[in-house]
């Protein structure tokens, strides 16, 4: 007789993730919700459950809201750890951004509000399905759904409010965490070609995990330098927008290119960030003629102001009348006089801007040492008063005390307390 092996049990509902190996992928931050959602629970206590359920001490004031569950940190990979085992799904750190860590640096990466699509909300609810969060929406770079051609919003149509996706201890996707409306109404603005085409980059991304393993990443960028600049670090930099520095640093310091980093690459060397990221490089050429997306510029922030013309012996007249002023102007206060910076004036009136530089040296030097002298002749005065009083010494630390407040404020004050006490008893 044959014998069925089942399998185990879960500890939770064996949910199944939406949209896996999709551009669509859920994240993990909206599993928790909808997990939750499925036991009847609040995020937050079954959150705390999985914490306590691991033995996993955190702080009192431990908000699940506050953490990115869905990021690439070592505490998004645990977290898909756990409910994997609980739940006995695979696959889920697919549902983070854990995948890349040994790809992707972290700058740029997460955005400054939660976004969603209204359309993506409003599909799922037509369709009888539970509305999620895209793991896309929590890339900042993605602007857009590609799938409707429109923004992303971060507004709530009733309340008028941000950050209402999932900061709260219930949390249903798809609703208002302040007012309870429903995200999937509203309208929403048509996207731009450039977004559209970032979005449609990291779905592809995201709809196929790395192929390129950590000690790959340096082979990689060689590759791609070599492929778009001939080998040249300098020439790649500067043609792509990138620092050198910060290319040496990726090629030898163990550094990784950010999000916006790679979609340069992407963009400029005609190949997807999913063929980049599974190392199918060998038969990727450049494209002929350079890539380029139709970017409306915004007016110069130079647009309506006038060029001056200056007169630059009146500017040397007026600077050497300035030598003869009674109290030193340093070069700055010279410059705001006339009007010119410190800059174009060492260029330009180079023998003024460096006598008032250099009478504003020598003014700054010697009153420093009259306030020196004068320090020093208070503290011999306090000396004088301790030796008539009848007293063999006293501590650099009395001295000070009895000093007024302009005194005690001098820099290395106690320096100059002992070197009078040296010269005076030895």
């Amino acid at each position: 007789m044959m014998q069925l092996i089942q399998p185990p049990r879960s500890t939770l509902h064996a949910l199944a993730p939406q949209g896996l190996d999709t551009p669509d992928v859920e994240s993990l931050t909206s599993y928790v919700c909808r997990l939750a959602h499925s036991h009847g629970i609040t995020s937050q206590r079954l959150v705390d459950w999985v914490l306590g359920f691991f033995e996993h001490s955190v702080c009192d004031k431990y908000g699940w809201h506050q953490r990115n569950l869905s990021s690439m940190s070592a505490e998004s990979e645990q977290w898909a750890a756990w409910l994997s085992e609980l739940t006995g799904v695979e696959s889920l750190d697919s549902l983070t951004l854990s995948p890349y860590r040994r790809l992707l640096g972290t700058p740029g990466l997460a955005p400054r509000s939660d976004r969603w699509c209204p359309c993506c909300f409003s599909e799922d609810k037509q369709r009888g399905e539970e509305p999620y969060l895209r793991l896309a929406w929590d890339i900042a770079p993605v602007e857009a759904c590609l799938k409707h051609k429109v923004k992303l919003t971060s507004i709530c149509p009733h309340c008028q409010r941000s950050n209402v996706r999932n900061r709260a201890a219930i949390v249903v996707p798809g609703y208002c965490t302040a007012c309870g409306g429903f995200l999937g109404e509203g309208s929403a603005e048509p996207a731009t070609p450039e977004s559209l085409w970032t979005a449609r980059q990291v779905g592809n991304m995201l709809a196929h995990r790395p192929q390129v393993a950590a000690e790959g990443v340096v082979p990689l960028l060689e590759t791609i330098i070599e492929r778009m600049a001939d080998g040249k670090i300098t020439c790649f930099a500067s043609s792509y927008g990138f620092s050198k520095s910060g290319v040496w640093h990726w090629l030898r310091k163990g550094g990784l290119p950010g999000i916006k980093a790679w979609l340069t690459i992407a963009l400029h060397g005609g190949i997807g960030l999913d063929k980049l990221f599974a190392g199918e490089v060998q038969n990727w050429a450049m494209p002929h003629q350079p890539l380029q997306l139709n970017i409306a510029l915004s007016e110069s922030p130079r647009a309506g102001i006038q060029s001056r013309e200056l007169d630059w012996e009146e500017i040397r007249a007026s600077l050497r009348l300035m030598l003869e002023l009674p109290t030193p102007l340093s070069i700055n206060e010279a410059g705001k006089r006339v009007g010119i910076g410190r800059k174009h004036l060492y260029l330009r009136a180079n023998a003024e801007a460096r006598a008032i530089a250099d009478r504003h040296r020598r003014y700054r030097a010697a009153s420093k040492q009259q306030h020196v002298d004068e320090l020093r002749a208070k503290i011999e005065m306090l000396l004088d008063e301790r030796l008539e009083a009848g007293y063999e010494g006293i501590s650099a630390r009395d001295i000070w005390a009895r000093l007024d407040t302009e005194a005690q404020s001098v820099n290395g004050i106690f320096h100059h307390i002992n070197l009078v006490i040296s010269s005076r008893y030895g």
